[in-house]
């Protein structure tokens, strides 16, 4: 499956990685960029096996991050429409695409 993302969903990773540069953890925000890239690897494999959410969504929570991707699967295409902070208001992504 081909992976697309949503146009707001970049400045979230962006920001999450500025966030632990910020607190010093470099480190922290290069194996964030790992998780991701582990967590889309395995989307393009296994589409649905994120929990389902909201909104006809599915949520797969990245491992030893508090992120989540939000996605829903679009015919060929899995659709990320927020890398949501687990601690944020839920839902903030539900009128995206």
């Amino acid at each position: 499956m081909r992976i697309s993302v949503s146009a707001k969903a970049p400045a979230e990773v962006e920001e999450a990685g500025e966030w632990y540069i910020g607190v010093g953890a470099p480190q922290a925000a290069s194996d964030f960029i790992d998780a991701l890239e582990y967590a889309f690897g395995l989307l393009r494999q296994f589409p649905n096996m994120g929990a389902r959410g909201p909104l006809n969504t599915r949520v797969m929570p990245l491992h030893a991050f508090p992120y989540s991707l939000i996605y829903r699967i679009q015919q060929d295409t899995v659709r990320v429409i927020a890398v949501a902070n687990q601690s944020r208001r839920p839902g903030y992504w539900a009128g995206r695409r």
